[in-house]
């Protein structure tokens, strides 16, 4: 008898041992499949980024090549421009919040210049506005090319690149 219960002590122990080492494969199973899935979400949460990103600099463009081509705009495509960029102060840091300012305000000046000058009679009073709606309309056609140095750290390729393991920088403004 006691050759059978020795034996059922080490077929016991045997069975303790496959137990403990297939709990621990499965924990390192679930482990990998928890940092897999972080990281398909990560990346899911960049390139989304990046496309909300892109449609504001999409936005932006759009208006200022208006601008370029007819040297004018209308109020909606104002509009279009504000509801297309509304969403910027979430998405990007105060560097482009503040250059789409400054692109909004040029575009009303040049707009309010060219509408004071049209009904005055050639003059200083209209020179004055002319230069105003001139200088405005050459700086925002600059925007062109000057918007794509605002937005690249934002839109560049390192940051649409997929990562083989998350980032930790979770409070990160250019993700």
């Amino acid at each position: 008898m006691t050759g059978a219960v020795y034996r059922s002590t080490q077929t016991h122990r045997r069975f303790q041992r496959a137990v403990t080492i297939a709990t621990l494969f499965l924990s390192l199973a679930v482990i990998i499949i928890a940092a897999l899935q972080w990281r398909v979400a990560d990346n899911k949460l960049r390139l989304d980024l990046f496309d909300r990103r892109y449609k504001v600099y999409d936005a932006t463009r759009k208006f200022l090549s208006v601008i370029l081509r007819e040297a004018n705009f209308t109020n909606p495509q104002l509009f279009e421009f504000y509801a297309g960029t509304s969403d910027a102060e979430f998405l990007f840091g105060a560097d482009v919040t503040e250059h789409l300012e400054k692109i909004r305000k040029r575009a009303v000046h040049l707009q309010t210049a060219q509408k004071i000058y049209e009904p005055l009679p050639v003059g200083d009073e209209r020179s004055k506005h002319v230069q105003a709606a001139h200088d405005d309309l050459l700086w925002l056609t600059d925007q062109i090319t000057a918007i794509s140095k605002t937005f690249a750290p934002y839109l560049g390729f390192a940051n649409v690149r997929l990562r083989f393991w998350p980032s930790f920088k979770i409070f990160s403004t250019n993700r």
